[in-house]
This record gives C-alpha cells, structure tokens and sequence, in this order.
C-alpha cells in the first residue's frame, strides 16, 4: 500500500521574510481593508497566517494585489477581475478583458468628442 501524498496547500509559501497585512497594503499601494475585500472576492489567495492568527503575505500575494489596483485603476470592476483571473489561460482571459474596456473607454472618447464639438457649436450660435 502506498503512503498517502500530503495534499498541497495552495497558498504560496513565504520564500523571504513574511510581511504583515500592513506593510503589504503601504507596498502595494492599498488600505488593509482593500487587501483584506480582495482576499474575500478570490482575487488573492489565502494567506498564511502566524502563530497569533495574523496574515503573513508573500510576493505573490503583492504581485497580485498590484495587478489588481491596478486594473481598478484602469476602470475594471472586482467581478470583471475576478473573472478574468479565475479562469485557466488567466492572462489571454486578462488581454481579452482590457482589450474590450479599451473599445469601450474609446468609444466613450468618441461619444464625448460628439457632445464637445455640438456644445461648442450652440456657444458660438448664441454668440459668445
């Protein structure tokens, strides 16, 4: 009978110093609160945690709360990131996602350029 594999935990291990929620949030540039909704919504692992119940972040825990800000930063919502990194090929899921909020922010361009150009046409009818 074989001895049985001990399952993998699937949360990255801390290869350097363990980092506390923290100086986690000041190095990725978010409140603890944000860290702590993204470990919520699935877009972070599940940290490991210290003797005293505390988060203790890796890297890849920071890498990932980055690209995360800074997808919010570029106008996705949580669920829209959530979605495109839950799925299998994450990345060309993530490029098809930003390529579709580029054709959107770009016709939103458009739209607004349209109400520019009417607005500054009805100014100079009413002679200003």
């Amino acid at each position: 009978m074989q001895d049985a594999v001990p399952a993998r935990d699937s949360r990255p291990a801390i290869r350097s110093r363990p980092i506390d929620i923290g100086e986690a949030a000041r190095r990725v540039g978010v409140s603890a609160a944000a860290l702590r909704l993204y470990e919520k919504r699935g877009l972070l692992p599940e940290p490991l945690r210290s003797a005293n119940g505390y988060r203790q972040y890796a890297e890849e825990h920071l890498r990932r709360a980055r690209l995360v800000r800074r997808a919010r930063r570029m106008g996705l919502s949580l669920a829209q990131i959530a979605q495109a990194m839950g799925r299998d090929g994450e990345r060309a899921c993530l490029q098809r996602l930003l390529r579709a909020h580029v054709e959107r922010l770009e016709r939103e361009a458009r739209r607004i350029a349209r109400v520019q150009r009417h607005l500054k046409r009805w100014l100079a009818d009413t002679g200003q």
